[in-house]
């Protein structure tokens, strides 16, 4: 009787051990994710929540700001509002190296911060009071190009700053003295897309508000924002400065040209080393004598100049503190930077595009009918970039050897590239179909008239233009990070925009040499003529991707 009991007191146990496995289990590994992903320190949720608030911004005003324009002048509109539209994406995009300069070298993330959120404020509330007509009227265009540098300024203090700001804060809250990088990262992007994703749902709620609207709430919730940030300064841990790694750049370049009469050396010795262990891999030997610094960068073995020791009077320890010496070490790192720039001059071309998304995309459906808000389609570009950003590193989170990252990388950065070639050819094909109902309809000189085409022929350009940024643009910063030295990794997000940002000045400088093709409104331009010379220009962009990506950087080690 009592083995009996023993056996289903055992069979009981199992049962439940059985059943209730799979659900201790998962809240085990649940426990372990909020561990390593969730980080509840005091600094945290009030720099998310000014990241919110200039996410906010962006996503209500900034990316619709050229429909406020039209909207708001009666004539010679378009051309002025792509003007200043192009302006103030690109020095928002440029100015982002900038002010990471700054922050590093002269003053600190904190004081930036509250500067460019000063700007991003002051930009919102002038915008607010030209909505009003009580400070600008709608042939003082030249304002207008004021408020949008202090917006630019703003957006440029904005996304990098507060990265790293972010990632200062979660550091110092890692127990010390080991410091878990990915852990910081991995509850860096908890973060930022919890403040990302509430930016992106609650604009819904101002689907249909007036401008002034607009302009007014997204001013005050991040001024809001600014004064919980402002309170929490004593959460924060303040790191001290320690220079800037780009100011090594403009220092080796300048010590190369000091000593640009010094011919090559042909021994090692004549290098400056500081003590750095001697590689066979650091050097290349050229017309059979002459060493020259790894890797070769085409036009720029010049550097190699400012790590050769001079013979003069000065001492080693002289020649560096007077800033004509460098390390090998040093000009390797300027050169691995360098190496970037062919790669670079293939994102101007895609640039051009995407200014041009951001200029025309949001207008083209500005006088169609609104079956959905166009917050919604640019939810759906926002959406789709993300998650097939997502998607990519689940997928191919496996280590692989550097010659397979690269390859791969270069694959989706050429994914990207055709998909910009699509995005252009269904712009052009749906600008097409526009303008033949506007014409039908007897809409060309009645632009306030709504257009009998719905928006949602709208959502597959948006859908496109995600897309090949998830592939193209996350697939740079990839690139960048897999071909430059540890010291240059932190910048890539920065030089990378400033690249790109290039494109939206080209895109004024198109507009401007290709006016014929823009009178005072959309509907009596012929933007489908600038659409199919898009497609021309991303294709002909694709093919010399190809080719720098096969003659420079498939044997990329």
């Amino acid at each position: 009787m009592e083995n009996s009991f023993l056996n289903l007191c055992h069979r009981v146990d199992s049962c439940f051990y059985l059943f209730c496995f799979p659900f201790l289990e998962t809240t085990r590994r649940t426990r372990a994710w909020m561990g390593y992903y969730i980080c509840f320190c005091k600094a945290a949720p009030f720099v998310s929540g000014l990241v919110y608030s200039h996410k906010f911004a962006e996503y209500v005003v900034v990316s619709v700001l050229i429909t406020y324009f039209t909207d708001t002048w009666k004539e010679d509109n378009l051309l002025k509002a792509v003007a200043i539209v192009n302006v103030q994406e690109g020095l928002s995009t440029t100015m982002v190296i900038v002010m990471t300069y700054i922050s590093e070298a002269h003053i600190l993330r904190l004081k930036v911060i509250i500067c460019s959120t000063a700007a991003y404020i002051t930009g919102l509330v002038l915008l607010y009071l030209s909505a009003l007509k009580l400070i600008i009227q709608s042939t003082e265009v030249g304002l207008f190009y004021m408020i949008v540098v202090l917006i630019a300024v703003g957006k440029a203090g904005g996304q990098p700053i507060l990265e790293g700001y972010l990632v200062d804060q979660l550091r110092n809250h890692e127990p010390n003295p080991e410091i878990n990088e990915d852990r910081v990262e991995a509850r860096r992007k908890f973060w930022w897309s919890i403040a990302c994703l509430s930016a992106y749902v609650s604009p819904w709620i101002f689907f249909g508000a007036s401008w002034p609207r607009k302009f007014i709430y997204s001013a005050s919730l991040m001024g809001a924002a600014g004064l919980l940030f402002l309170c929490a300064i004593p959460f924060y841990h303040h790191s001290e400065r320690t220079g800037s790694n780009l100011t090594n750049v403009f220092l080796v370049f300048k010590a190369a040209l000091l000593k640009r009469h010094l011919d090559y050396p042909s021994t090692h010795d004549k290098f400056h080393m500081n003590d750095e262990i001697l590689s066979p891999h650091r050097f290349i030997k050229q017309n059979g004598h002459q060493l020259y610094l790894a890797p070769q960068v085409k036009f720029f073995r010049w550097l190699d100049k400012a790590a050769i020791k001079e013979s003069s009077s000065l001492s080693v320890k002289e020649q560096e503190s007077e800033g004509r010496l460098f390390t090998v070490t040093q000009v390797k790192e300027i050169k691995l930077l360098l190496t970037m720039v062919p790669m670079w001059s293939t994102f101007i071309g895609f640039g051009l595009v995407l200014s041009t998304a951001n200029t025309f995309f949001t207008e083209q459906g500005n006088d169609m009918e609104e079956t959905v808000s166009i917050y919604i389609l640019l939810l759906v570009r926002y959406i789709f970039r993300g998650t097939m950003s997502y998607l990519y590193n689940l997928s191919f989170s496996r280590k692989i050897p550097k010659a397979q990252q690269n390859l791969r990388q270069i694959l989706r950065i050429w994914i990207g590239m055709v998909l910009s070639v699509f995005c252009c050819s269904v712009a052009w094909r749906v600008e097409v179909r526009r303008l033949k109902i506007v014409y039908k309809s007897d809409l060309v000189d009645k632009p306030k008239d709504t257009i009998p085409m719905s928006n949602l022929w709208l959502a597959p350009q948006f859908f496109l233009l995600g897309l090949m940024e998830g592939f193209a643009i996350d697939g740079l910063v990839e690139f960048f990070s897999n071909h430059v030295s540890e010291s240059m990794v932190g910048y890539g997000s920065a030089i990378n925009d400033c690249v790109i940002g290039i494109g939206s000045f080209l895109n004024g400088l198109c507009v401007y040499t290709f006016r014929g093709w823009f009178a005072d409104t959309i509907n009596h331009s012929r933007l489908d003529q600038y659409y199919r010379m898009l497609v021309v220009v991303a294709f002909i962009n694709l093919c010399y991707y190809w080719w720098i990506s096969i003659t420079i950087y498939s044997k990329a080690q």
